[in-house]
């Protein structure tokens, strides 16, 4: 008797594609959570929120705004 062959199973389905800007600012709010300094970080995690909405939106984020995401992961790096 030959064994039975199981098939395979795909990957279950991320709610966010990888690498997309949904996915960084996500990436990025957990950062500054994450963070352990005494520092006002909430005024950063809202503006991230709000931005995270935008995109879920589909609301395009303009140049200005990319660069105080940029600003942001460089502070909470």
């Amino acid at each position: 008797m030959k064994p039975t062959i199981a098939p395979k199973k795909k990957p279950a389905k991320r709610a966010v594609k990888t690498g997309s800007i949904e996915h960084k600012l996500m990436k990025l709010k957990n950062r500054i959570e994450g963070d352990q300094t005494s520092a006002p970080k909430h005024i950063d995690r809202e503006w991230v929120e709000m931005k995270l909405e935008d995109v879920r939106n589909n609301v395009v984020l303009d140049k200005g705004i990319m660069l105080r995401c940029n600003d942001l992961w460089r502070k909470y790096d």
